[in-house]
Order: structure tokens, then C-alpha cells, then sequence
């Protein structure tokens, strides 16, 4: 949240929420709920970065989480859209990167090995769901996005 932000005690009561400019809607309209999932994600990515042992991992589970603050942005109608290209750039840099560690996979994974583990493909299938909701509302880039970090939650998933 940025340093402006001034909280309206009460404002939601009434079963409706603001987004960016002012505008007032429903709190079952489609852009709150695919934030609600999309802040979901982001918190549970939180819980993920205290069970990294690698400062590189948490660096980039925190750089994540700022991209998730902008495609969040983006579906409340404020303009970030260069935030997330230059995100979707990232991922797809760290995706090459882990790829080409990891050995081919010769079988479907099922999650549970450890905590850390299983909880990365908690985000992971958590991540595709806010890109099928981010896709009803035609909001490409931010689909895009969530799909490459499904796909990088997947790749450091593998590799714990």
C-alpha cells in the first residue's frame, strides 16, 4: 500500500468496496474476488519465503510478491501495466534459469515431499486459478503474468 493510503473504517458494510478512481462495486464483482485470491496468494507466498533456506529464493518469492501488488492494481483499473511487462520479463529470465538446472521430467509430481514443497504447489495451482479469473476479465497482461509465476512456483517446487 502506498504511503497515501487512508482507511475508510466501515466503508465496505454496506456489501460494496472502492477501486482505484473512486469507483464503488459490488464486493461479489469479479475484480474484487480475483484480488481477494490474488492477496490470498500473495500471503500465502509470505508463509512460503519463512521456509526458504536460500536468500535468493526469498528475494525473489518478495520480488513476487511486489509484481502481485501491481497485477492487483491493474485489475482495480490503476495503470501498471509497464510494472507487470517488466515483470513478466523477470519471471520469464528466472524460469530459463531454473529450467536449465533441473533434469527433464520423466513423471507427474505429486506435492508432499516437505512443507515447503507442497505449499509452493498450494501457490502454484492458487496462481492458475487467479489467471483463469484474471483471463474472464480479459485482462491479458495480468493472465500472463500469473501463468508464468504458476509455471515458476512449479520449477522451485521441483527443485525442493
Amino acid at each position: 500500500m502506498s504511503d497515501n493510503y487512508k482507511p475508510n473504517p466501515g466503508s465496505g458494510d454496506d456489501g460494496f468496496t472502492g477501486l482505484f478512481g473512486g469507483k464503488r462495486v459490488g464486493k461479489t464483482d469479479l475484480r474484487v474476488n480475483t484480488n481477494a485470491l490474488i492477496d490470498e496468494l500473495s500471503s500465502l507466498l509470505g508463509v512460503i519465503k519463512t521456509g526458504l533456506k536460500s536468500g535468493k529464493s526469498r528475494k525473489e518469492i518478495a520480488g513476487v510478491q511486489g509484481a502481485l501488488i501491481a497485477v492487483s492494481g491493474s485489475i482495480a483499473g490503476a495503470g501498471t501495466a509497464p510494472e507487470i511487462k517488466t515483470a513478466v520479463s523477470g519471471l520469464e529470465i528466472l524460469i530459463a534459469g531454473r529450467a536449465k538446472r533441473l533434469p527433464p521430467l520423466k513423471k507427474f509430481i505429486l506435492p508432499g515431499r516437505n512443507k515447503t514443497e507442497a505449499l509452493l504447489h498450494l501457490a502454484r495451482s492458487r496462481a492458475r486459478l487467479c489467471e483463469l479469473l484474471a483471463w474472464r476479465l480479459k485482462m491479458k497482461l495480468a493472465a500472463v503474468y500469473l501463468n508464468r509465476l504458476s509455471d515458476y512456483l512449479f520449477l522451485l517446487a521441483r527443485k525442493k
